[in-house]
């Protein structure tokens, strides 16, 4: 299934990433998934709130870059391999996978991937033909 995704820029520094946290907390947007990546200059957040575009306008109240981007969540089950199953489908194809990441809590024995996979309308069709369901 597409996902939004709000990906944060924020400064390699001591204090920068708890508030953003909080604002979210305090405006009532709850994360599903996030990552946090840095440099030695800076960091990008990315997460799955429950409100996209609530969650951009509360980043850049703080004063924060951020943009929303589309990616794929595919549900699979929480066992070893399942993640190399998933990628397998990818095998011998023009599609690339830039980055991905994991729910922060799964349930059920099934767990969910956030994918950012190019080009993403290929990749939608082989997801197809392997048997997950997209949306």
């Amino acid at each position: 299934m597409i996902l939004k995704q709000v990906s944060v820029f924020l400064e390699s520094r001591k204090g920068k990433l708890a508030p953003v946290i909080r604002h979210l907390g305090e405006r009532g947007i709850n994360l599903r998934a996030l990552m946090l990546a840095e440099t030695d200059r800076f960091g990008i957040l990315r997460f799955i709130p429950d409100d996209a575009e609530a969650a951009l306008a509360a980043v850049h109240e703080l004063g924060n870059t951020a943009r929303i981007s589309e990616v794929i969540g595919i549900e699979v089950d929480d066992r070893p391999g399942g993640l190399a199953d998933i990628l397998a489908i990818f095998d011998d194809s023009e599609v690339s996978v830039q980055y991905l990441y994991a729910e922060l809590a799964s349930g059920g024995g099934q767990a969910l991937l956030v994918l950012k996979l190019d080009p993403i309308e290929r990749a939608q069709e082989l997801l197809a033909a392997a048997g997950l369901p997209q949306s």
